[in-house]
């Protein structure tokens, strides 16, 4: 059939199937593209944010002291046992009887034979009780005892037993107190056994030696062998290796016997003490003498802590001599000859930022008379042969002279050339650079680093400053770690 004249011409099939080729082809390369971009996008790591707020850490720095101490150590007249009186940090009276030394096998046989006469005496005095001029005093305490017993005994029938041990303590008081009358009193019926006690009484004497304290002070059974050596005399001048090395007291039993001249005990004879310690410069930098530290230290397993007054400072070469000085808590420190201790005095306050969103980088110097400022910011002037650009800086951080930028190799760079402004420019030429630390801010979809000023840190914390101004700011959101997020880059 003849076609109409004036009609378009008829596409072919060939043509219709070209042009569906084409669609399935454009079609299937856009769809291989986001499934591409959706496999980039979703294996892509995640970056964490957090905000920056105020917090503080504590900085402290472990070392080695040497305590000193007035002391006075006693030994032992003889060889025997020793019988204390008094208890591991008490205090004593000067000329107080602190403890005894009997002889180990003479004084238990003499003790034995006057407990068997003293059982005789009271048997002997209780036969003849009616005719004791003590009666009466005898008949107040079996009253005593009897109404201890009656009061007491209703309560202990119906099970209640929680004054057994006042009753038994009351008891042996008023029975003791019996004793005593009847072993005091002399009669015709005792004078024997009485006479024959004295003789053995005597025998004890000889074999037991009395120890008393020649000053006042704290009972202590520890003894390092240094109360010779850490004097306060020798406070001024105490050697390094005696303040490095670790001393252990040695405590003395009380229940194992003591030779003659054996260290006894031990007298700390005064409240006052000392600490000297080798302390790094860059520790001691701010002290001064007559300034008030706390130290603390643990001691048993106990944390102790006092405050003490710095007496002296002496330079070395890499370190300061240190003499600190106290009156007060020496009991918490009477065990322990060397510790180790730090001073309360490094606590920073600040942005708390965890140590792994720092990163450091390089920042180019440039003096700020190469800075022109306006409207829109900051600004340097970019000499290019013989044509002068403006370029837009942004200043991470600055000094008294300098402000600092990060290096851009597309707009700035060492080796470029400055020009100041006024009639006689001078040219500057970047050369020098200096490292700072700082963190990635992500307020927005793009992560920025942002320098920091680092006041103190510990093993996962930094407490940066909060008053740099071109540094973080409270509520700014950063990336908690640094290698998951480069310069620039975009932050979901």
């Amino acid at each position: 059939m003849a076609q109409k004249k004036g009609a378009p011409p008829r596409r072919g099939r060939r043509s219709g199937k070209k042009y569906r080729t084409f669609t399935v082809f454009v079609f299937s390369c856009l769809l291989i593209y986001l499934l591409g971009y959706s496999i980039v996008f979703l294996n892509r790591p995640s970056v964490a944010l957090e905000t920056v707020d105020y917090g503080t850490i504590d900085v402290p720095t472990t070392l080695r002291g040497l305590i000193i101490r007035q002391e006075q150590v006693v030994t032992s007249p003889r060889s025997g046992q020793p019988e204390y009186l008094y208890l591991e940090g008490e205090r004593m009276k000067k000329n107080a009887l602190v403890c005894t030394v009997k002889d180990a096998e003479e004084a238990p046989v003499i003790e034995s034979e006057i407990a068997k006469l003293d059982e005789s005496i009271v048997e002997a005095q209780k036969q003849r009780e009616d005719f004791s001029i003590f009666k009466e005093d005898l008949d107040n305490i079996q009253k005593n005892l009897d109404a201890l017993v009656d009061s007491n005994i209703s309560k202990f029938i119906g099970g209640n037993v929680s004054e057994l041990y006042s009753f038994v303590d009351q008891l042996n008081t008023q029975m003791n107190l019996r004793n005593q009358i009847w072993l005091t009193e002399n009669s015709k019926s005792t004078a024997a056994l009485s006479e024959e006690k004295a003789a053995y009484e005597n025998q004890l004497a000889g074999s037991i030696s009395q120890v008393y304290t020649d000053s006042s002070g704290i009972f202590s059974l520890r003894i390092d062998h240094f109360e010779d050596i850490a004097t306060p005399e020798s406070r001024n001048a105490i050697d390094r290796k005696q303040v490095e090395m670790q001393v252990q007291p040695e405590y003395i039993s009380k229940s194992l016997a003591v030779e003659e001249g054996e260290p006894l005990f031990k007298v700390i004879t005064s409240n006052q003490w000392y600490l000297v310690s080798f302390i790094p410069k860059d520790i001691a930098a701010q002290w001064e003498t007559g300034d008030i530290l706390q130290i603390t230290s643990t001691i048993n397993e106990e944390t102790k802590q006092v405050d003490m007054k710095i007496e002296s400072m002496t330079q070395n070469d890499t370190d300061v001599y240190v003499v600190f000085t106290s009156n007060e808590n020496i009991l918490d420190f009477a065990d322990a000859r060397t510790i180790d201790f730090y001073v309360e005095e490094n606590i920073y306050t600040g942005f708390k930022i965890p140590n792994e969103a720092i990163v450091e980088k390089n920042f180019i110097k440039i003096p700020k008379e190469y800075v022109v400022e306006s409207l829109d910011g900051n600004n340097v002037i970019k000499r290019e042969g013989d044509t002068d650009k403006l370029i837009a800086i942004d200043i991470a951080s600055s000094d008294e002279d300098n402000v600092y930028i990060l290096q851009d190799f597309g707009t700035l760079k060492i080796g470029d050339t400055l020009v100041s402004e006024g009639e006689n420019p001078s040219t500057y030429m970047l050369s020098e650079v200096k490292t700072y630390q700082g963190v990635y801010v992500a307020n927005s979809s793009m992560a920025t680093f942002t320098v920091i000023e680092p006041l103190g840190s510990n093993a996962d914390y930094t407490i940066v400053s909060a008053e740099s101004q071109y540094g973080l700011k409270i509520y700014d959101k950063i990336v908690s770690d640094a290698k998951t997020v480069e310069e620039s880059e975009t932050v979901n």
